[in-house]
């Protein structure tokens, strides 16, 4: 297993054909007349589901149709789209929908429509109109499952946002963009001291030692400014020089710049690579999500780390440091693919370290087992056990993906993952 390739189970494994349909007004959906009743209503099978629909023209039972849903007091009302005879009778009926939406029937559209029902993720005119205008013209599974993710978590459906969100799925990591930008900016004489100065602390600094960690994770996370809108927005009293601190807001700035092509394509990588964690972390409800990428040095050497957070707010809007789940993965020069999986529950903390030298880890492993539950007690945690385990397949679905964290798994102070 690839950690650099885990970040694609956020995209893979929880856009599945099973997955309950959740109406939206505006959405269209195809379903077959089951019943007939007074006033014009009738019963809608959609998938494995049945609803009520409103007949604004005679239809017969057992056909099927198009349905647009529209939402009143919070109850969905389904109303049939008028349909013409040539494309009424095709099962599946996806030429029939485009024809619907006024969309070319292009092997492109077809196979988003196609992607977008089999995964019960909602169509509207306006998301299919949106998106034709900048699909790309080579569509495969990774495409169809970025656009699935902008759908499902309700993303501007922009060609911007569609380059931030594959970026995590492909290209280089962090690190490795933020030591290209620093050669390129000295090899083409860009002069900006304040970027390189940056760019260095991030490259050479963040060293990571057991009594740092925590404010190395907070400098690192701020100064590459994964923040940065979400201060903007809160209307934060942020003081020039924080601002000019963090790397997003500086290469935002350098785009505009008139600067070698080479060194805003390098730029423009990172802008996407920071946007896309952004866009993918989350708040749904109480549950709070947030995954990174962030640079860090271990032990003189250069590691992306993977960290994926997921938590509660309490009422005052603060974090809830007692229930949480945090997992970090890590390519290290010696041990390779990493995985630190840390599950808190009423502040009692269990850890797992998969590796696939896990023999060779027990040992030292368990040695530091004390000393870290002495360190743990002070900061008022009780570290029940840590579990060392090989690293295989089968535990990639440790990866759980944002769209899996939603009001309806939050009961009482557990977090299902």
């Amino acid at each position: 297993m690839n950690v650099n390739h885990i970040v694609q189970s956020l995209f893979q494994e929880n856009l599945t054909s099973n997955k309950a349909l959740e109406l939206r007004d505006g959405q269209l959906v195809y379903g077959k007349l089951t019943k007939l009743f007074p006033h014009q209503m009738a019963e809608v099978q959609i998938g494995s589901q049945k609803m009520l629909a409103n007949l604004t023209i005679p239809l017969t039972v057992d056909q099927s149709h198009w349905f647009q849903v529209s939402v009143t007091d919070d109850k969905p009302v389904l109303k049939v789209l008028p349909q013409s005879q040539e494309v009424l009778a095709e099962k599946g009926n996806i030429k029939g929908l485009l024809h619907q939406l006024h969309l070319p029937d292009t092997k492109e559209n077809k196979l988003l429509t196609s992607y977008l029902l089999s995964h019960n993720l909602p169509i509207t005119k306006e998301s299919m109109k949106a998106l034709s205008e900048w699909l790309p013209h080579s569509i495969g599974k990774q495409e169809l499952s970025v656009i699935g993710l902008m759908i499902e978590r309700e993303l501007p459906l922009t060609k911007e946002v569609f380059s931030s969100i594959s970026s995590l799925q492909t290209g280089k990591g962090v690190s490795v963009l933020i030591e290209e930008l620093q050669h390129q900016l000295s090899t083409n004489n860009v002069k900006e001291p304040t970027l390189t100065n940056l760019l260095a602390s991030l490259s050479e600094g963040g060293k990571i030692t057991q009594d740092n960690m925590v404010a190395s994770l907070k400098e690192v996370f701020h100064k590459i400014g994964y923040s940065f809108e979400a201060e903007l927005l809160k209307q934060l009293q942020i003081e020039e020089h924080s601002s000019q601190e963090m790397l997003k807001p500086m290469l935002l700035e350098l785009m505009g710049k008139d600067v070698p092509a080479v060194v805003k394509e390098t730029a423009g990588q990172l802008i996407d690579k920071v946007t896309g964690y952004q866009l993918i972390s989350q708040q749904t409800g109480p549950i709070m999500q947030m995954v990174t990428e962030i640079p860090l040095r271990f032990f003189n050497q250069q590691v992306d780390v993977t960290m994926q957070y997921t938590g509660r707010k309490k009422a005052d809007g603060k974090v809830d440091s007692s229930y949480c789940r945090i997992l970090f993965y890590l390519e290290l020069a010696h041990l390779e693919d990493t995985v630190i999986d840390i599950n808190i529950q009423n502040r009692i903390m269990n850890m797992s370290v998969l590796n696939d030298r896990a023999l060779e880890l027990m040992p030292l492993i368990k040695k530091a087992e004390e000393p870290l539950k002495e360190k743990l007690r002070d900061l008022d945690y009780m570290l029940m056990s840590v579990h060392v385990k090989a690293l295989t397949k089968e535990d990639k679905p440790l990866w759980s993906s944002p769209q899996s964290i939603s009001a309806s798994t939050y009961k009482g102070v557990d977090i299902k993952i």
